[in-house]
């Protein structure tokens, strides 16, 4: 049942947005402004959402690694916002072309529960879990081109207070290497106390943290078709995808964020 998608029935991007829109309205009010765009965005330049001189709509920015063929890894979206988005759309309009000697699918989508694995790195080593979430990571966003300088920080697994060995139930993830800035050193009264040892266990840790979820047992992989439709977590779920070839009917993807308020507000 987990890996079974909602399928909405579009016959173009109008089509497509005016769905992306509704099913938005029923999570949350409306879309959130990002620098990819207002509202309904797309990862390739040839939907009708980009200017044909410019290659973009407005202000919209395409200096990310969704607009390329290459893989994804697993990450949350928006982790330089100080309150990344609550939810994302993702509208399957074209997938991938594969080549006829290939019978594996190109350009499958990839999720994992972000809690779980979260779970699962406490249960096998605590003290990586602590790490994670007692140290604050930078995360940072620009485009030149735009002029878009975001930059927030957080640790990568947040937790209510309390609990057991005092760490309450994970709230949050913030996950995603392509935009981490190099760690700096926890804030110190002296800087005597600070030694080699705090990266090598912050590696060690995040590594620990990187190797659950490169776990085929962790992640569900869906080779979504035209008009599949999935909903997104995105401070819990991380998502990613496999690398396709370009070809002259580019891999498509449209979809929105929510904010995380307007989500609790449905909830």
């Amino acid at each position: 049942e987990s890996s079974k998608s909602l399928h909405l029935s579009c016959k173009s991007d109008e089509t497509a947005e005016a769905a992306i829109l509704k099913l938005a309205s029923l999570v949350g009010y409306h879309p959130l402004q990002t620098l990819y765009g207002s509202g309904v965005w797309s990862t390739s330049s040839e939907s009708s959402f980009y200017d044909d001189e410019t290659g973009a709509s407005g202000s919209a920015s395409t200096a990310d690694s969704a607009y390329g063929s290459t893989s994804l890894p697993l990450h949350t979206d928006m982790t330089y916002m100080t309150t990344p988005p609550g939810v994302q759309v993702f509208l399957m309009v074209q997938p991938a072309s594969t080549p006829e000697a290939e019978a594996t699918p190109k350009g499958q989508s990839t999720y994992l529960d972000g809690f779980a694995a979260a779970h699962q790195l406490f249960l096998e080593n605590p003290e990586a879990f602590e790490l994670l979430a007692c140290t604050e990571r930078i995360y940072r966003c620009l485009d030149d081109q735009e002029g878009w300088h975001m930059e927030a920080a957080g640790p990568v697994i947040e937790t209510k207070s309390g609990g057991v060995n005092r760490w309450g139930p994970v709230s949050a993830i913030r996950h995603n290497d392509l935009d981490r800035l190099p760690d700096l050193p926890p804030y110190c009264s002296s800087l005597d106390v600070i030694d080699g040892s705090f990266y090598h266990k912050l590696t060690n840790a995040h590594e620990a943290w990187n190797e659950i979820l490169s776990r085929d047992s962790m992640r569900l992989v869906i080779d979504l078709q035209p008009g599949d439709c999935v909903l997104v977590a995105n401070q819990r779920c991380l998502h990613g995808r496999y690398a396709f070839e370009s070809s002259a009917y580019p891999r498509v993807v449209m979809g929105c964020y929510v904010g995380t308020d307007e989500l609790h507000s449905k909830m």
